[in-house]
């Protein structure tokens, strides 16, 4: 079966390199160049949905452009300029002209209450105001006098826009992966969601059989998702799980974390845990779900589809979170491989771990099947020691034929067996082939 390459990790970072320049928000003329960048890699269908259409209780909003935001200080020079840095503006930042002194310009400043040299990304979402950030050090060196604002921002008519890639297998039971891609610059939050999420994609529609159908959703967070749940129902049946993309690029915690779904105990979670198990990755898993991102929605009350988070850092929880200093520099290409890794083995996972009926009564007799793992060193008086794999390839064979009663899915044998899923390939061919178990549909 396919792995990752470095290979992929070229692709990665070159479509992190190309949306990071980009300013986006949750609707707007960013937004959709963004999505026509993964359209380049990906064959992303983009669906609109017209602003100001409710969805549930709430609305989908009007697209927003800056055009130009500054500062002019008392001797003229421009500062905190949208050009220079695009988080000097709030994101839906209402349009504002106007003078004022030092002292009332800085309550419409926001800087970040630890970083004194980083700028802070600041929303407006679903209020109107104007705002303005600002590093602390540029706050502290504004002289007293008098300031002009300008704000020219427009929020107008437009689409919220959801990109989707669908790649149909055995059943039309689907496993959703989303990721966001609203919030400007933010290589960590949340490029390097959007960029695994689309090289994972890429590998899936290689191959050859896939069991479950995969549909992969690019979209504003949290307003994105309730259009999704709102306009596809019929859709949300079918999805047996999934998970959400974000926070998977740092290496400040050094340590993976995994929020389960709000059963805890779906294909999903356990699919995640095992492979970060075998892959040998240090890691934390919490029980109960997130309240990280669009995980909520999904796991929410009305809805109830198990979906789980995954992260390098969760939001909130890395020292640059929602600041300038959240860019090319903070996120590592190994750390986009190893996250990619740790997604591919789980949704490989998952594809192996089926449930199967033996059709036999006590051991089956292997060797007159020629299924007998002799070249696993076995078979001969010897016995099996855990630490080796050889042992615990052959280990499978026996595993297998206990466990299979046509309840317990593979994942389940695998772990009580305390080996890989992927050990138990060669045994589950050999017993289909021989006829001695059935698929438990």
């Amino acid at each position: 079966m396919l792995t990752p390459t470095d290979k992929n990790t070229e692709n990665m970072w070159e479509l992190m390199e190309e949306l990071f320049p980009i300013y986006r928000s949750l609707a707007g003329p960013g937004f959709h160049e963004s999505m026509k960048a993964v359209q380049k890699r990906l064959p992303i269908v983009i669906n609109e949905f017209p602003s100001m259409s409710r969805v549930f209780d709430w609305v989908i909003p009007k697209e927003f452009k800056v055009n130009s935001s500054y500062v002019l200080d008392p001797k003229g020079n421009k500062i905190l300029d949208f050009d220079e840095c695009n988080y000097h503006v709030y994101v839906y930042s209402q349009p504002f002209e106007g003078e004022m002194e030092r002292g009332e310009l800085v309550k419409h400043i926001s800087t970040h209450h630890i970083l004194p040299d980083a700028v802070p990304l600041r929303v407006t979402y679903y209020r109107k105001k104007w705002g303005l950030c600002a590093s602390q050090e540029q706050v502290k060196a504004l002289p007293e006098g008098r300031y002009k604002v300008h704000i020219d921002t427009e929020c107008f008519d437009g689409f919220l826009r959801i990109g989707e890639y669908y790649l149909p297998g055995e059943t039309k039971e689907e496993i959703l992966i989303t990721s966001y891609l609203c919030h400007p610059r933010g290589a960590n939050d949340n490029l390097s969601g959007v960029v695994i999420a689309a090289e994972l994609f890429k590998m899936l529609s290689q191959l050859l059989r896939r069991r479950y159908s995969y549909r992969l959703a690019i979209w504003p967070e949290t307003i994105g998702a309730i259009t999704y749940i709102y306009n596809y129902p019929e859709r949300i049946k079918r999805t047996i799980g999934g998970y959400v993309l974000l926070c998977l690029g740092d290496a400040e915690s050094g340590v993976y974390n995994y929020n389960c779904s709000y059963k805890g105990s779906s294909i999903i979670d356990r699919a995640v845990i095992h492979a970060l198990k075998y892959l040998g990755y240090k890691h934390t898993v919490m029980p109960g779900y997130s309240m990280h991102s669009d995980e909520r929605q999904f796991n929410g009350i009305g809805v109830r589809v198990p979906f789980g988070v995954l992260t390098t850092s969760p939001p909130g929880g890395f020292s640059v979170y929602h600041t300038s200093r959240d860019d090319l520099s903070y996120v590592e290409p190994e750390i986009l491989f190893k996250s990619l890794n740790v997604y591919w083995k789980a949704l490989t996972t998952i594809e192996r771990s089926r449930v199967y009926k033996g059709n036999f009564k006590v051991e089956p007799f292997l060797n007159g099947y020629g299924i007998f793992p002799y070249d696993l060193g076995v078979g001969e008086g010897t016995t099996m020691a855990r630490s080796a794999e050889c042992s615990d390839r052959a280990a499978a064979f026996y595993y297998l034929m206990w466990n299979i009663d046509g309840e317990t899915d593979l994942l389940e044998i695998a772990e009580k067996a305390g080996c890989d899923i992927e050990f138990f390939d060669r045994p589950v061919r050999d017993f289909l082939r021989k006829e001695l178990m059935d698929i438990v549909s």
